[in-house]
């Protein structure tokens, strides 16, 4: 069996990356973790894989990082680490936000890449680890509570108007 690892995206995931965001496009729903549109609202269109990596590079030096899960040469869905602000600050944004291609949901890969990201947010200092899911996200729920997740609070979505609930991963 292969082994799974997390990696930054780079030039020579371009060719994956489009068939994820293909797939995902296609399927439908709530792109997560919002860092890999590919959408430009300023521009009304797709920009180029390029462009995104460059989009990445600015994020990673200002707000947050993000990271695919690779299985193989395949990207099995990605997570992102927002390290500039406080479990507080953040409401109900949280820490990092993941998602798992359709094709390859319910396989248990959401636990184990929040997993493998947990040590890198410790890197990072963030303590506890602030993570959000809507409500009726069973998926997210049960992979958050995997790992240690702890229900803190439950808010209103101004922009959905859904119920989102905050949990926090102490390590």
């Amino acid at each position: 069996m292969e082994k799974l690892k997390l990696v930054h995206p780079a030039e020579e995931h371009k060719a994956e990356y489009e068939a994820m965001m293909d797939e995902w496009e296609n399927y439908g729903g709530r792109l997560n973790p919002g860092a890999l549109r590919r959408y430009s609202k300023m521009l009304q269109k797709n920009v180029s894989y390029e462009t995104w990596l460059k989009w990445i590079e600015v994020d990673r030096n200002s707000i947050q990082d993000l990271y695919f899960l690779m299985k193989g040469n395949r990207i099995l869905g990605a997570i992102s680490i927002r390290f500039t602000k406080t479990a507080r600050e953040l409401g109900a944004d949280g820490h990092s936000g993941y998602g798992i291609r359709p094709s390859e949901r319910q396989k248990g890969y959401a636990s184990t890449m929040l997993a493998m990201a947990l040590p890198i947010m410790k890197e990072y200092g963030i303590d506890p680890i602030s993570i959000t899911c809507d409500k009726d996200n069973i998926g997210s729920v049960k992979t958050i509570m995997k790992n240690g997740g702890q229900l803190v609070e439950e808010v209103i979505d101004e922009d959905t108007g859904k119920m989102v609930q905050i949990y926090y991963i102490v390590l």
